[in-house]
């Protein structure tokens, strides 16, 4: 009975100090050819943004109820990402926008293009909390314009293209 114990124990212990080693975001693009804009959702763990800010700031901030920390990160993830057209044309993110929800911080970013342009695919770059971890994981959906297309962001990834059906 106790080996039983034991291996379970060992087993939950592990299962937990796994969970606090996944640093990944989640990312969708929704695009709107219509109306000539791309409306992008991050999804940060709070867990991973709690030990993200002491590298950040130097400092243990209370990002659950600072709006200001909030705010801070969310400018930090304008600063790491962009978004371009296949051709190379810079599409201009406009300031980021934040949110608490449950165990999840979200940024919120749009962009705007040329409507008589259709998109034939983007490029970006996502390299948000990166720099601390260099096994950060970004993935990124865009959707709006054919299949779904995911960007997957890992090692030394700086810039990523897709291209639209």
């Amino acid at each position: 009975m106790r080996t039983w114990l034991f291996a379970g124990l060992s087993l939950m212990l592990t299962f937990a100090a796994q969970a606090h080693k996944l640093k990944a975001s989640i990312a969708t693009a929704n695009i709107f050819p219509e109306q000539g804009n791309i409306q992008i959702e991050y999804r940060f763990h709070l867990h991973d943004l709690e030990h993200a800010l002491v590298h950040l700031f130097n400092d243990h901030k209370n990002v659950y109820q600072n709006t200001k920390v909030q705010q801070a990160f969310a400018d930090y993830v304008y600063t790491h990402t962009s978004l371009r057209r296949l051709n190379g044309q810079a599409l201009a993110l406009s300031a980021a926008t934040v949110k608490i929800d449950a165990k999840y911080l979200w940024v919120y970013q749009e962009a705007q293009f040329a409507k008589g342009t259709p998109l034939k695919g983007l490029k970006m770059r996502h390299g948000a909390l990166r720099d601390i971890w260099p096994d950060q994981i970004n993935l990124v959906n865009f959707r709006g314009i054919g299949k779904v297309k995911t960007m997957h962001f890992d090692k030394d990834d700086n810039w990523l293209a897709v291209a639209f059906d």
